[in-house]
C-alpha cells in the first residue's frame, strides 16, 4: 500500500469518527456531555472502521482525488448507507436506541457524506480552476457525438502532460450553442460552416484563444459534415487529426507529443465500402496462389488471406527483398517462391506440385511512364503471362482465377491500360464453357500503393513544396488498400452463374488531384499559401479523366452493396486472333507482335488518335 493511500485512509477515518459525534452534537442542540462521548466512542470507531473497509471494497482508494467523479461519490454513498444501518442496528441491540434521537442516522449519513466527498470535490475544483498545465498547450476543437466528445475530454484530464487544451466542441448533431460539457462550450454543429465561422470571428474580435487544430473524436460524421469541417479548417488554416489515432503518441526531439495526421482516405467524399466478410470463410481449407505477392496489393492480399487460415498460401514474387519481408512478417501456412511470372515452366511446376484451388493474379507492370517506353516487356509480363497462367488453370482444374485489372483498361490511352484491356477480353473469351471460373476485378487508383500520388505529395509537402501535378483538371477514382483487398476477396467468393464477370467497386465521384493536394496540405498543418502547386503537363499515355465502364457495358448490382458487375463482350475477338499475337511473342517477333496488338484494340487506337 502506498503512502498516499495510507494517508487518505487516515484522513477518512478521522473525519468519519468526528462525523459521528458532530451529528450527535447538532441533534442534541450543541450540548454533548462528556459521559456520552466516553460511552459512545467505541461506536464511532466501529462506524469509521466499517466505512474504511467498505470504501476499500468499493474501490474508492484506487481513484485519484484530482479526477474524483460520480463513480467515487456513489461508492461513498453505498458505503455510508450500509455502515449507518450497521451502527443503528448495533445501538438498537444494545441500547434499544434509548436516548438516541430518531433523526441521528439521517444527520450521520449527511455529515459523513460531506466529510468524505467534500475534500475530494474541493481539491478537484481547485485543481481545475487554477491548474493551467504547460503554457505550450495546443488549443483545439473537438468534433463528434456528445458522448464521444465527453469521453475524450475526460481522457485528456487523465493523461499526464497531454499536449492539447480543448476550447470548443463541434457537435455532429444540431444542438444549442453555449451549452457546456466539462465547462467547454459547444460552439455549433458540423452541418453549419457559417455558425462556426461566426463563433471564430467573435473570438477574434474579443481576442480570445483561437484553435490551432481540429480533432475528430468518432466516426459519426456524414460525408457532408466531413466536407464542412474540411472547408472550415481550410478557411482558418487548421490542421485536422483523429482522436482514435492519438492513442499511440510519439515524442519529437523536444519531448513534445506528436499526433499522426488524419488518413487521407477519410475525406474522399464517401464512406469506405465495408463488406460482410462472412463469405471469406469459403477460403478456409483452400490452397491459394498469389502472383505478384510482394507488391503493395499482393502483399496486403496475402496478409488478409492468411487471417482466414487457408490450407496453404503460395506467394509467388520476383523481387527477392519483397519476398524476404513477407517471409519475416507473416505467420501461418504459406510457402514463398522466388520467380518471374513469365517463367511458364516454373509456374506450371508450382501448380502441379501444390494444386491450388484459387489463383489471384496480381503480378503486372503498372507504371505508365516506364511501360510506355517498353511496350514489348509490358506485353510479355501483363498479357503473355496472363494467357499462360489462365491456360494452366484450365489444364490443372483450378476452381477460380481472379485477374487484377484497372480502370485504365476502359478506353485505354496507354500501353499499360491497353495490355490490361486485352487480358480482360481474352479471359472473357476463354471463360465460355470453361470449368474454371474466371473473374476480373477493376481497380481505381489505390491510395498508399506503389506509385500512388499520396506518398509523393506527402514528401513534397513535408519539404515545403512545390507539389507537382500534371494538369489542373486531372481527376481520378480512388479506393483504399482495404477496399481493394475486400473487393478482390469478396468478388472471388460471390456465387455468380456467369463466367468472365468484371467486378468494380462503387467509388463515388472522381476527385480532382489539385483538390486532393490542397486537402493534404491542410491536413498536414501547412499553410496553403506557402506550398506552391506546379503543373508539369500530361505525361505520355495519361488521361485527364479515367472511366470505370465502357459506354455500352451492361451494369448490374451484386448481392453486396458497393460492388457492381459487368460481363461485356464489346470489341470481342476470335481465339485465333489471340493465338497470332501469342505465337509472335513466344517466337520473339516483337514488331509483328506490336502490329497484332494495336489491331486487336480499336478502342486503344481510337483514343491514341484523339490524344495526338
Amino acid at each position: 500500500m502506498s503512502n498516499k493511500i495510507l494517508l487518505t485512509i487516515v484522513h477518512d477515518f478521522l473525519l468519519l469518527g468526528l462525523s459521528f459525534f458532530f451529528a450527535l452534537w447538532i441533534r442534541l442542540d450543541f450540548n454533548l456531555a462528556l459521559n456520552l462521548i466516553s460511552s459512545l466512542w467505541i461506536y464511532s470507531i466501529f462506524f469509521a472502521s466499517s466505512n474504511i473497509f467498505l470504501l476499500k471494497f468499493f474501490g474508492l482508494y484506487l481513484g485519484i482525488w484530482r479526477y474524483a467523479s460520480l463513480h467515487e461519490i456513489f461508492s461513498i454513498i453505498k458505503s455510508l448507507i450500509i455502515s449507518t444501518l450497521m451502527v443503528v442496528s448495533l445501538l438498537f441491540l444494545i441500547f434499544r436506541l434509548e436516548n438516541v434521537p430518531r433523526s441521528f442516522p439521517i444527520l450521520l449519513f449527511i455529515i459523513s457524506l460531506f466529510s468524505v466527498s467534500g475534500p475530494r470535490i474541493i481539491y478537484r475544483l481547485i485543481k481545475d480552476r487554477f491548474y493551467k498545465g504547460p503554457a505550450s498547450l495546443i488549443p483545439v476543437y473537438l468534433v463528434g457525438a456528445i458522448d464521444s466528445v465527453e469521453s475524450c475530454i475526460r481522457m485528456t484530464k487523465t493523461v499526464k502532460n497531454f499536449p492539447y487544451k480543448v476550447i470548443g466542441i463541434i457537435n455532429s448533431k444540431k444542438s444549442k450553442m453555449n451549452a457546456r460539457i466539462h465547462n467547454v462550450p459547444i460552439i455549433g454543429s458540423a452541418e453549419s460552416v457559417d455558425d462556426l465561422q461566426n463563433f471564430v470571428n467573435t473570438a477574434v474580435s474579443r481576442k480570445s484563444v483561437l484553435p490551432q487544430r481540429i480533432i475528430l473524436t468518432d466516426n459519426s460524421l456524414s460525408d457532408e459534415q466531413i466536407e464542412s469541417i474540411y472547408i472550415f479548417s481550410k478557411r482558418n488554416g487548421l490542421a485536422i487529426s483523429e482522436f482514435s489515432r492519438m492513442s499511440s503518441f510519439s515524442l519529437d526531439s523536444d519531448d513534445k507529443f506528436q499526433t499522426k495526421p488524419i488518413e487521407i482516405e477519410d475525406i474522399l467524399g464517401r464512406k469506405q465500402k465495408v463488406q460482410n466478410t462472412r463469405l471469406l470463410e469459403n477460403l478456409k481449407q483452400k490452397v491459394v496462389l498469389v502472383t505478384g505477392a510482394g507488391g503493395s496489393i499482393g502483399s496486403e492480399l496475402c496478409k488478409q488471406i492468411l487471417l482466414i487460415q487457408p490450407k496453404l498460401l503460395i506467394m509467388y514474387e520476383q523481387n527477392e527483398f519483397n519476398l524476404y519481408q513477407l517471409n519475416q512478417t507473416l505467420t501461418g501456412e504459406f510457402v514463398t517462391v522466388l520467380g518471374d511470372v513469365k517463367d511458364t515452366i516454373k509456374i506450371e511446376n508450382i501448380i502441379k506440385k501444390y494444386k491450388p484451388n484459387i489463383i489471384y493474379h496480381a503480378a503486372a507492370l503498372k507504371h505508365i511512364t516506364f511501360v510506355e517506353e517498353d511496350p514489348i516487356e509490358a506485353l510479355k509480363t501483363n498479357f503473355f503471362s496472363t494467357v499462360k497462367l489462365s491456360e494452366l488453370s484450365k489444364l490443372y482444374d483450378v476452381e477460380k482465377f481472379i485477374f487484377i485489372s484497372t480502370d485504365k483498361a476502359v478506353n485505354p490511352s496507354n500501353i499499360m491500360g491497353a495490355t490490361k484491356r486485352l487480358c480482360e477480353k481474352y479471359l472473357q473469351k476463354i471463360s465460355i464453357n470453361s470449368k474454371t471460373k474466371f473473374f476480373i476485378v477493376r481497380f481505381g487508383n489505390v491510395l498508399g500503393s506503389t506509385g500512388s500520388v499520396v506518398p509523393l505529395f506527402e514528401k513534397q509537402i513535408s519539404k515545403g513544396g512545390p507539389v507537382t501535378i500534371t494538369h489542373p483538371d486531372i481527376q481520378r477514382y480512388f479506393m483504399t488498400i482495404r477496399e481493394a483487398i475486400e473487393l478482390v476477396l469478396i468478388s472471388s467468393q460471390l456465387d455468380e452463374n456467369r463466367n468472365g464477370v468484371i467486378f468494380i467497386l462503387e467509388m463515388g465521384k472522381p476527385i480532382l488531384i489539385k483538390n486532393l493536394a490542397k486537402k493534404m496540405i491542410a491536413l498536414l498543418g501547412k499553410e496553403q499559401d506557402n506550398i506552391e502547386l506546379v503543373y508539369t503537363g500530361l505525361r505520355k499515355g495519361e488521361k485527364i479523366k479515367e472511366e470505370l465502364f465502357f459506354l455500352n457495358e451492361n451494369i448490374s448490382k451484386t448481392q453486396f452493396d458497393g460492388i457492381i458487375s459487368t460481363s461485356d463482350n464489346l470489341f470481342q475477338l476470335e481465339i485465333h486472333e489471340y493465338n497470332k499475337l501469342i505465337l509472335s511473342i513466344s517466337q520473339n517477333k516483337y514488331p509483328e507482335a506490336l502490329n497484332y496488338f494495336y489491331k486487336m484494340l480499336p478502342e486503344y487506337i481510337e483514343n491514341e488518335k484523339n490524344r495526338n
